[in-house]
């Protein structure tokens, strides 16, 4: 009997919880707004317990609550806000009714900063340095571990945390802008809270920075600092997939938010041409976009609406908090396509000026091209995705190398009527995930200065890694190319961000480096000029840069001999009175034109 009674009560003391279980609130995502934004209509996540809410209303009319969905899961509820166009800055009550119990949140929306250097975009104007914040510069040793963080600080091992940080960079802000670079682009600094978390590219929270990088305000103010040094931010960002050990792996919103779970999943074919093969199928194409990126980054669905408004919100808050000027969007192919349509849409609606360039790692042009917005490829929405990464350019100068035949320019060259605007291709010799140039070149130094050459005056927008500057040579797998840069650490024997500290060869590359910046700065033609190429002969392939009145000749000349160069019977060429070149300031007629071996010259056309 006595049992019977003590269930009784039992039950009716879980009851009696349940029905007075209050609201419990731990994270509001995103946690404030601007005014005067054209994207005005936000999604609130709260994250917490017994969040079933009934109704909900702001006190001020500035806010109408549009909708609140609770869905399955009581730990979360997404509430639709309509914010005013005319709002003025402040915090706002929002008030939240569950079962007859009240709960009082705040939504702050914050004025905007209108600064005139703030989302400007990147262009062929620009020269883009990458930078791996773990591997640049360790501006502040308190932050080198974290107590509740994965991944203690270990210089020793190449996949292991080294340390730099946002203050590093900041540190040498004075290096990038005596080294003429316009824009720098940054692997991925929110935090990463699993093993191997140095590169970025598993994000743990989607709204903070790693601490182990520094915070929120610090790389607001690096972005400030860059802006007033003329140097342009952009930000990584990855819609595809996040870390493993993110809130949402144990606790998923809805059961569709990602594509798969933690122990029933598939792994991603990564075959990116099914994408615009169009006689793929769909479970080809699913099997690119929807499998995991690999067991330890989740992939995110962003078929599921509340996962793209989440994603799209996310990446306009970073771009409106932070003033960054881009985004290089990682792993590109594999998201769902039409919600990156969608995304790039409406970061443009806000930011006209901004530039995003997609990840898109395929070797073939034909297959590249039609992730480039305005394409002729046939689908029903256009990509909105006004640059790719030219990988089928650095397959060519990686043939270059190794094969020693310059054909393999002119031919990448050649296919640029496949793409809708070549001159919005990023172009690149190495990057974060690639072997250093200097590597591959196993030392050749004069065969460097032919590729950083022509990468500086090809169409294009190009990147610079981080100390391929001065030759850093690297090794092979990540851990090693992503190696430290001299000086930027603590038990470092020498400073590379300094003269006395680099080495001959080191000065001697910079200095060149240096040079040929400020020949591209000076002449529009190297940026933003018509592209006319000439068949290699004898390994001497040569082209011209024409914009306006200007015109510029660029010779390669990869052979092991001296060679003498005819000019073509060119109508733009009538009017010549003789050359200039612009790393020698040396006058010379046309008709006298040599070119030592394995040169690399850079002429202005006289008239």
């Amino acid at each position: 009997m006595w049992k019977s009674q003590a269930f009784l009560i039992f039950c009716a003391c879980f009851i009696f919880k349940s029905i007075n279980a209050q609201i419990s609130i731990n994270k509001i995502e995103p946690s404030n707004w601007w005014i005067g934004m054209k994207y005005n209509n936000i999604q609130l996540m709260l994250y917490g317990e017994n969040l079933d809410i009934d109704s909900a209303f702001c006190e001020s009319s500035e806010i109408r609550i549009s909708k609140i969905d609770n869905k399955e899961n009581k730990s979360y509820a997404f509430i639709d806000l309509e914010i005013n166009e005319n709002a003025p800055a402040g915090n706002y009550n929002i008030k939240l009714v569950r079962k007859g119990e009240e709960k009082n949140i705040v939504f702050p929306l914050y004025n905007r900063d209108l600064s005139s250097f703030k989302h400007k975009g990147f262009s062929s104007s620009d020269i883009i340095y990458l930078i791996t914040p773990d591997r640049f510069a360790n501006g502040d040793l308190s932050n080198d571990n974290h107590p509740q963080l994965f991944d203690k600080l270990n210089p020793d091992n190449p996949y292991g945390r080294h340390g730099g940080d946002i203050q590093g960079i900041i540190n040498n802000i004075n290096y990038l802008e005596e080294l003429g670079i316009t824009a720098v682009w940054l692997n991925p600094l929110l935090e990463n809270n699993v093993r191997v978390s140095y590169h970025g590219y598993a994000a743990t929270d989607l709204y903070l920075i790693d601490p182990r990088f520094g915070s929120d305000e610090l790389f607001k103010e690096l972005v400030g600092k860059c802006h007033k040094s003329g140097i342009k931010v952009i930000m990584d960002h990855v819609n595809n997939h996040i870390g493993i050990n993110h809130y949402w792996i144990k606790n998923p919103p809805m059961p569709d938010w990602f594509n798969g779970k933690s122990d029933n999943h598939f792994l991603t074919s990564h075959d990116k041409i099914s994408m615009t093969d169009i006689h793929s199928s769909e479970l080809v194409i699913n099997k690119n976009t929807d499998g995991w990126f690999t067991n330890e980054m989740p992939d995110m669905n962003q078929k599921n609406e509340y996962v793209a408004k989440y994603l799209i919100q996310n990446t306009i808050w970073w771009i409106e908090f932070s003033g960054i000027d881009g985004i290089r969007e990682d792993t590109y192919p594999y998201p769902d396509q039409k919600y990156l349509s969608v995304w790039a849409s409406e970061i443009f609606n806000e930011y006209p000026k901004f530039n995003i360039v997609g990840e898109v790692w395929i070797d073939e042009a034909a297959y590249l091209a039609p992730y480039q917005k305005g394409n002729l490829y046939k689908r029903d929405y256009d990509t909105n995705l006004p640059s790719v990464t030219d990988f089928p350019l650095r397959s060519a100068l990686w043939d270059l190398v190794e094969k020693k035949e310059i054909s393999s320019l002119y031919n990448a060259l050649s296919e640029d009527h496949l793409y809708s605007n070549p001159g919005d291709l990023m172009i690149f010799a190495d990057n974060h995930d690639l072997e250093r140039l200097m590597y591959i070149l196993d030392g050749d130094v004069a065969r460097f200065k032919m590729i950083m050459t022509f990468l500086l005056t090809t169409r294009g927008i190009p990147q610079i890694y981080y100390g391929t500057e001065i030759g850093l040579k690297g090794g092979k797998g990540h851990g090693a190319l992503r190696e430290n840069f001299p000086g930027g650490f603590p038990d470092d024997d020498r400073n590379a961000f300094t003269y006395s500290g680099r080495t001959s060869s080191e000065n001697e590359l910079l200095n060149f480096f240096k040079e040929l910046l400020k020949v591209r700065k000076k002449y529009d033609a190297l940026s933003l000029g018509h592209l006319v190429h000439y068949p290699p002969d004898n390994e001497v392939y040569f082209y011209f840069r024409i914009y306006n009145d200007e015109k510029i000749l660029v010779i390669l000349n990869n052979s092991e001999k001296k060679q003498k160069i005819k000019l073509p019977d060119e109508m733009f060429l009538k009017n010549i009175k003789g050359l200039v070149n612009l790393l020698t300031n040396e006058k010379i007629a046309d008709e006298n034109i040599e070119i030592d071996s394995l040169e690399s010259s850079i002429y202005l056309v006289q008239e």
